[in-house]
Formats: C-alpha cells, structure tokens, sequence
C-alpha cells in the first residue's frame, strides 16, 4: 500500500471543497444561501435580487401601516408566494425598476 503525502490530502481535500462550493453556487441557489450565504442567481443586479429586494421594501412597508390586517398580510404572503405573481414579478424586473415598483403595489393592494 502506497503511503499518501499530507500534501496530496489536502490537495484533493481543496479540489473537492472548490468543486462543492461551485456546483452549489451556481445549480443549486437555495442551498448555496442557506450554507453559503451567497448564490448565482442571487448576485447584485440580478432579476431575483431585484424582486426579493422590491417585495422585502414592500412587506416592510406593509408590516408598519395600521391598514393591513394580520388576515391582509397573510393574504399578500400567499400571493407572493404563488407561481403565477412570482413570474409576473420577474417578467416586471426585466423592463426596469419601475415597472417592478408598480407591479408590487398592484400585488399588495390586492391583498388588501
């Protein structure tokens, strides 16, 4: 039996760290920030970002205005959550800020 070098351990013991981090940064985003605290589709400027950014401004406004019931805010929380908003959200991104930040009030003043 060959003895293995401490060098060669760590070698492979950092490649397989490297290989890891970028498969998960890049093709599996949720784990990525749960265990990373960063992802691809999550990165600064990204659409992803730009709707989770808009929509936590919008639930922080929400949280604060004596209007929205606790059965309202359970309601916009079910709407954000829905396939169909979401994708809305994302399709609103795409043509700019604007866009999002109206798409957004449409969404919560629905949930009203």
């Amino acid at each position: 039996m060959a003895k293995k070098g401490f060098f060669r351990s760590f070698l492979s013991a950092l490649s397989v760290a490297t290989l890891s981090f970028f498969i998960m940064y890049f093709f599996i985003p949720s784990m990525s920030m749960q265990f990373l605290g960063v992802s691809f589709a999550l990165r600064k400027g990204s659409v992803n970002a730009q709707v989770m950014d808009a929509v936590g401004l919008a639930v922080d406004q929400v949280k604060g205005s004596p209007e929205f019931t606790q059965e309202s805010f359970e309601r916009l929380q079910s709407l954000l959550s829905s396939d169909e908003v979401q994708q809305k959200l994302k399709d609103a991104a795409k043509q700019g800020q604007q866009v999002l930040d109206s798409t957004v009030k449409q969404v919560t003043d629905m949930a009203r």
